[in-house]
């Protein structure tokens, strides 16, 4: 079954090509492939977020790229963005968009090694242009938990590297004290990871309705009941169920179950469904938006937050990381990871990956699966996962309509060699535990844990002591922001300077890619 969201995308332009493929090329790419430059101008989609799966795109219908994207929230306590930016940010983010594109002039057709010795040259941004760009698509919304429940504070960013963007954030209200927070980081296109921003909340309260028939309580643990009948192979109700049948011997928690098989229908729906709608069609008109998301692909991490029962529930697919704030008794913070990256820096994934594939010596090549992908388990990819002669009829159309990850990747022999099965991690709260952060990897490519759970107890113990003295630590509002400038205001020796920032937002996509990553960041205070 394919959904009629991913049917009726327009996301087809006026030559039959999808538009606004990303390079993926630089530090940290999750995918290997061609590293040549790709013209930011044309048909390119504004930037989005996704909230409670609702997804508004800005200017005309279908993909167009904006110096200067706006974002609007739609969500329960959410504030508007109707408000108009003030003169002088608009002037600052123009004139931030005439220095790149003079930059991108200086940097473009020069050999990597003089492009790189050439961007560490370039003109430095302004404070105010900075400030521009980090308050462009900050959000701060409190969320109501109940009738004398404590109150979330959320606080959200996004700073690009691509252009376009390819990291999506939503949240989703799922009970009156139960909340989901997702990151979606895609890579070679965003496709992928815009369809689970705006789909993947409304599956998992579905899923929660689905394992609810499915299970009888019994004490803490959760067993089948008669309702099994009632759930079709195809929903994921179904896919709840078959994860129960395929494990008898574990006993499911009702939130860890829905979230693995939201997980799995999400990208079954993604990769195999599109794929045999397509085959049953072969309707070219279709092609770009019911292949496209399958074709790119995205990480995925969700967190579930419920005040009644405190607890968070994460469920993580990729290399996207979710911390854990505590205030240890003596005043210190202390990070605690509520995830962990599959990649295959991952002991665990590696074996995975030797055990399900034996006697393939290059399943994990340079490290990367086959060579070529980051992460171990991701959504779409369908180039790691569609059977070979799928590959051969439809990869060289793909190919030629701009979906230049549809080849088929060395040794490939006994697929599928990814999955979206997400690795779940539960934790009960204390009162220790203050703020959960929720973010893809371009965060931590440039902070560790401790450092970002140090600067963000920094702004927090700053703000709670009433400073505002405009530094480092305290010029920002927004817990997000903060967090955002912090990472790309520290160099490689873990010295802060607002010169490293004001360097690296001056790098125009798509060579910025070789010095940052996108990074978007969702931060939940508990007990407000």
């Amino acid at each position: 079954m394919v959904s009629d969201t991913l049917r009726k995308r327009p996301v087809v332009g006026a030559t039959g090509q999808q538009r606004s493929q990303s390079t993926d090329a630089g530090k940290g790419n999750k995918v290997d492939g061609d590293t040549s430059k790709k013209n930011e101008t044309g048909s390119k989609r504004s930037l989005t977020f996704a909230i409670g799966g609702v997804l508004t795109l800005f200017s005309v219908a279908g993909y167009t790229f904006m110096r200067q994207p706006r974002i609007d929230i739609h969500g329960p306590d959410v504030p508007s963005s109707t408000a108009t930016a003030s003169q002088t940010t608009l002037a600052a983010l123009e004139s931030v968009a005439t220095k790149r594109d003079d930059a991108r002039k200086r940097l473009d057709g020069l050999a990597s090694k003089k492009r790189r010795e050439e961007a560490k040259r370039l003109g430095l941004l302004t404070s105010d242009e900075v400030d521009a760009i980090l308050e462009a698509h900050e959000r701060s919304w409190y969320v109501s938990t109940g009738s004398g429940a404590p109150r979330l504070r959320v606080d959200t960013n996004q700073v690009s590297s691509n252009a376009p963007i390819e990291d999506y954030l939503a949240w989703s209200p799922l009970a009156s004290t139960q909340f989901m927070f997702g990151v979606f980081d895609g890579h070679a296109g965003y496709m992928c990871a815009e369809q689970l921003s705006t789909r993947l909340a409304p599956m998992l309260s579905e899923s929660l309705k689905a394992v609810d028939k499915l299970i009888a309580k019994d004490g803490d643990k959760l067993i089948a009941n008669d309702g099994d009948k009632d759930l079709a192979p195809t929903d994921v109700g179904g896919t709840a169920l078959k994860l129960r049948r395929e494990a008898p011997g574990i006993a499911w928690d009702r939130v860890p179950l829905a979230l693995t098989a939201t997980f799995v229908r999400m990208d079954h729906e993604l990769v195999t469904d599109s794929l045999a709608e397509f085959q049953r069609t072969r309707d070219a008109a279709t092609m770009d938006a019911l292949l496209g998301p399958a074709v790119s692909g995205s990480c995925g991490l969700v967190a579930v937050v419920d005040t009644e029962a405190n607890e968070v529930v994460v469920a993580n697919t990729g290399d996207s990381r979710a911390l854990l704030g505590v205030r240890l008794g003596d005043g210190r913070w202390k990070a605690v990871r509520l995830s962990e990256d599959q990649t295959a820096d991952n002991a665990n994934e590696t074996a995975r990956m030797t055990r399900e594939h034996p006697n393939e010596t290059s399943v994990i090549h340079r490290g990367r699966v086959l060579g070529g992908l980051m992460p171990t388990r991701a959504f779409g990819d369908c180039r790691y996962k569609w059977p070979l002669d799928a590959q051969r009829d439809l990869f060289p159309t793909l190919y030629e309509r701009g979906h230049r990850y549809a080849t088929t990747p060395p040794n490939y022999t006994t697929p599928p060699y990814v999955t979206a099965r997400p690795v779940i991690v539960r934790h009960k709260l204390g009162p220790n535990d203050k703020f959960v952060v929720v973010a893809t990897d371009g965060l931590y490519d440039q902070l560790s844990d401790d450092e970002v759970v140090g600067s963000l107890g920094q702004w927090y113990d700053a703000r709670s002591a009433g400073m505002e003295d405009n530094s480092l630590t305290t010029q920002d509002e927004n817990a997000a922001t903060h967090l955002v400038r912090a990472a790309l205001s520290t160099d490689r020796l873990g010295r802060r300077d607002d010169t490293v920032i004001r360097r690296l937002l001056a790098i125009p996509p798509p060579h910025s890619r070789r010095f940052r990553d996108d990074i978007s960041v969702q931060i939940i205070t508990l007990n407000q």
